[in-house]
């Protein structure tokens, strides 16, 4: 089904399900079963990105957010698997803004985000592995006073947080653009003048699911926080 997709649908840059079915029936005479597997094999090869439920976009030279994390992050991660069984964590490390900000983070902070009951578990552990450099659940100013390179910092991680696509306990794109405009220690520690410009780069270069977004802002209080937030960032 190598068919071009129709230049309406990049003309719309959002559409939706029914939007793209009428348009390939009319270009191409597909059949709903066609259009249906059509539809699904864009998605997994990349010519169309979901940006929400059942919003679409051409891709257009946009991909899926992927990051390599540091030898230290990558040891934590081990770590946390081989000492406990199902824990649900998700690894953020601050210099990952580095690519979308005009002034870049000189030294590195690796957040373990986890839940809520395993915090000080996880702290416990950290802290023989790393002794000296892992604070757990800092206020902002605990933070800033007792900051070190390559500083590990435990929080709690929400339900629901978003699972990473490749690994389930990388941070995703949309876990991290809410965190930063909503996120009481993460959101401070990135400087507001830089959030918009983050913002902004995201959009242009990558596939960003606003519906995941949400539903993450809704598990943590903070729709309103969040849509006022992108809304000043995007110049809406």
């Amino acid at each position: 089904m190598g068919k071009k997709l129709p230049m309406v649908l990049y003309d719309k840059e959002v559409f939706s399900r029914q939007e793209y079915g009428e348009e390939m029936a009319s270009e191409y005479k597909l059949n709903e079963s066609q259009i249906r597997y059509n539809l699904q094999k864009r998605l997994k090869d990349g010519g169309i990105i979901r940006i929400g439920r059942n919003r679409y976009s051409p891709a257009e030279g946009k991909s899926q957010y992927s990051y390599e994390y540091s030898e230290t992050a990558q040891k934590i991660s081990r770590i946390l698997h081989d000492c406990f069984v199902n824990l649900d964590f998700r690894i953020f490390e601050l210099i990952q803004l580095n690519q979308f900000m005009n002034h870049l983070f000189a030294h590195n902070t690796i957040f373990v985000s986890v839940e809520n009951e395993q915090t000080g578990p996880v702290f416990d552990l950290l802290q023989k592995q790393y002794p000296g450099r892992v604070m757990i659940k800092p206020d902002v100013e605990m933070y800033y006073r007792y900051l070190q390179d390559d500083e590990i910092v435990v929080i709690r991680l929400p339900s629901e947080s978003p699972k990473g696509i490749r690994e389930v306990w990388h941070s995703r794109l949309e876990k991290i653009l809410t965190d930063i405009l909503t996120d009481k220690l993460i959101s401070q520690v990135v400087p507001d003048s830089e959030k918009a410009a983050i913002v902004k780069e995201a959009y242009q270069e990558y596939a960003i699911d606003e519906n995941t977004m949400l539903r993450y802002a809704r598990r943590k209080g903070a729709v309103e926080k969040l849509m006022g937030a992108l809304r000043e960032s995007k110049g809406v």
